[in-house]
């Protein structure tokens, strides 16, 4: 318990914001969440007309990102799992103003990469573990920031398909340049 109020704490020096988020996420009160939620992307100083990727879209972190985004005018990029009823879940995200829903799968297509081309997202919000994680990773643009919540980035950034070898994730995040930040 020591070794977590100590690292909320030098976080906290770090981003008073970011603080009050911690404290705000561990609730299971869904108003403090979205208050959380909030806090998070009013400190990733997206505009409106920015977009944002994220995972665990059809969680309710997911789902309060996707209205928060909304509202303030931001492009979402929401990644949820392979499932059977995901296109009930795309229908639904979308009913709350999800912009682009993909299954996980999908993230692994060319398809995938032209999308975050065309669209750029500077910032990306990790709210799970596994490959979902790695691809907001490398769906963010080159220089941009990505929050993770809670979870551990996967060891290995992997490509599928290719013939490249799996590299770190602190060597990845240094090549692109992102600015990471865990919470």
């Amino acid at each position: 318990m020591m070794l977590c109020f100590r690292r909320i704490s030098l976080i906290g020096r770090q981003n008073p914001k970011v603080y009050g988020v911690i404290r705000a996420f561990s609730s299971s009160d869904p108003s403090s969440l979205r208050n959380a939620l909030a806090s998070v992307l009013d400190s990733l100083s997206l505009k409106p007309g920015g977009t944002l990727i994220h995972n665990c879209g059809d969680s309710d972190a997911g789902k309060a990102v996707i209205e928060l985004a909304k509202e303030r005018q931001i492009k979402t990029i929401s990644i949820i799992e392979d499932k059977p009823g995901n296109p009930e879940t795309i229908e639904e995200l979308k009913a709350l103003g999800g912009d682009i829903v993909v299954p996980e799968s999908y993230t692994k297509t060319w398809y995938m990469k032209r999308l975050v081309n065309e669209l750029n997202p500077t910032a990306g919000l990790n709210l799970g573990e596994g490959y979902q994680a790695t691809a907001v990773g490398k769906g963010v643009v080159d220089g941009g920031t990505l929050v993770s919540f809670g979870k551990k980035l996967p060891k290995d950034v992997v490509y599928e398909g290719a013939d490249r070898k799996p590299i770190p994730w602190d060597v990845f995040a240094k090549e692109k340049k992102l600015k990471v930040i865990y919470t």
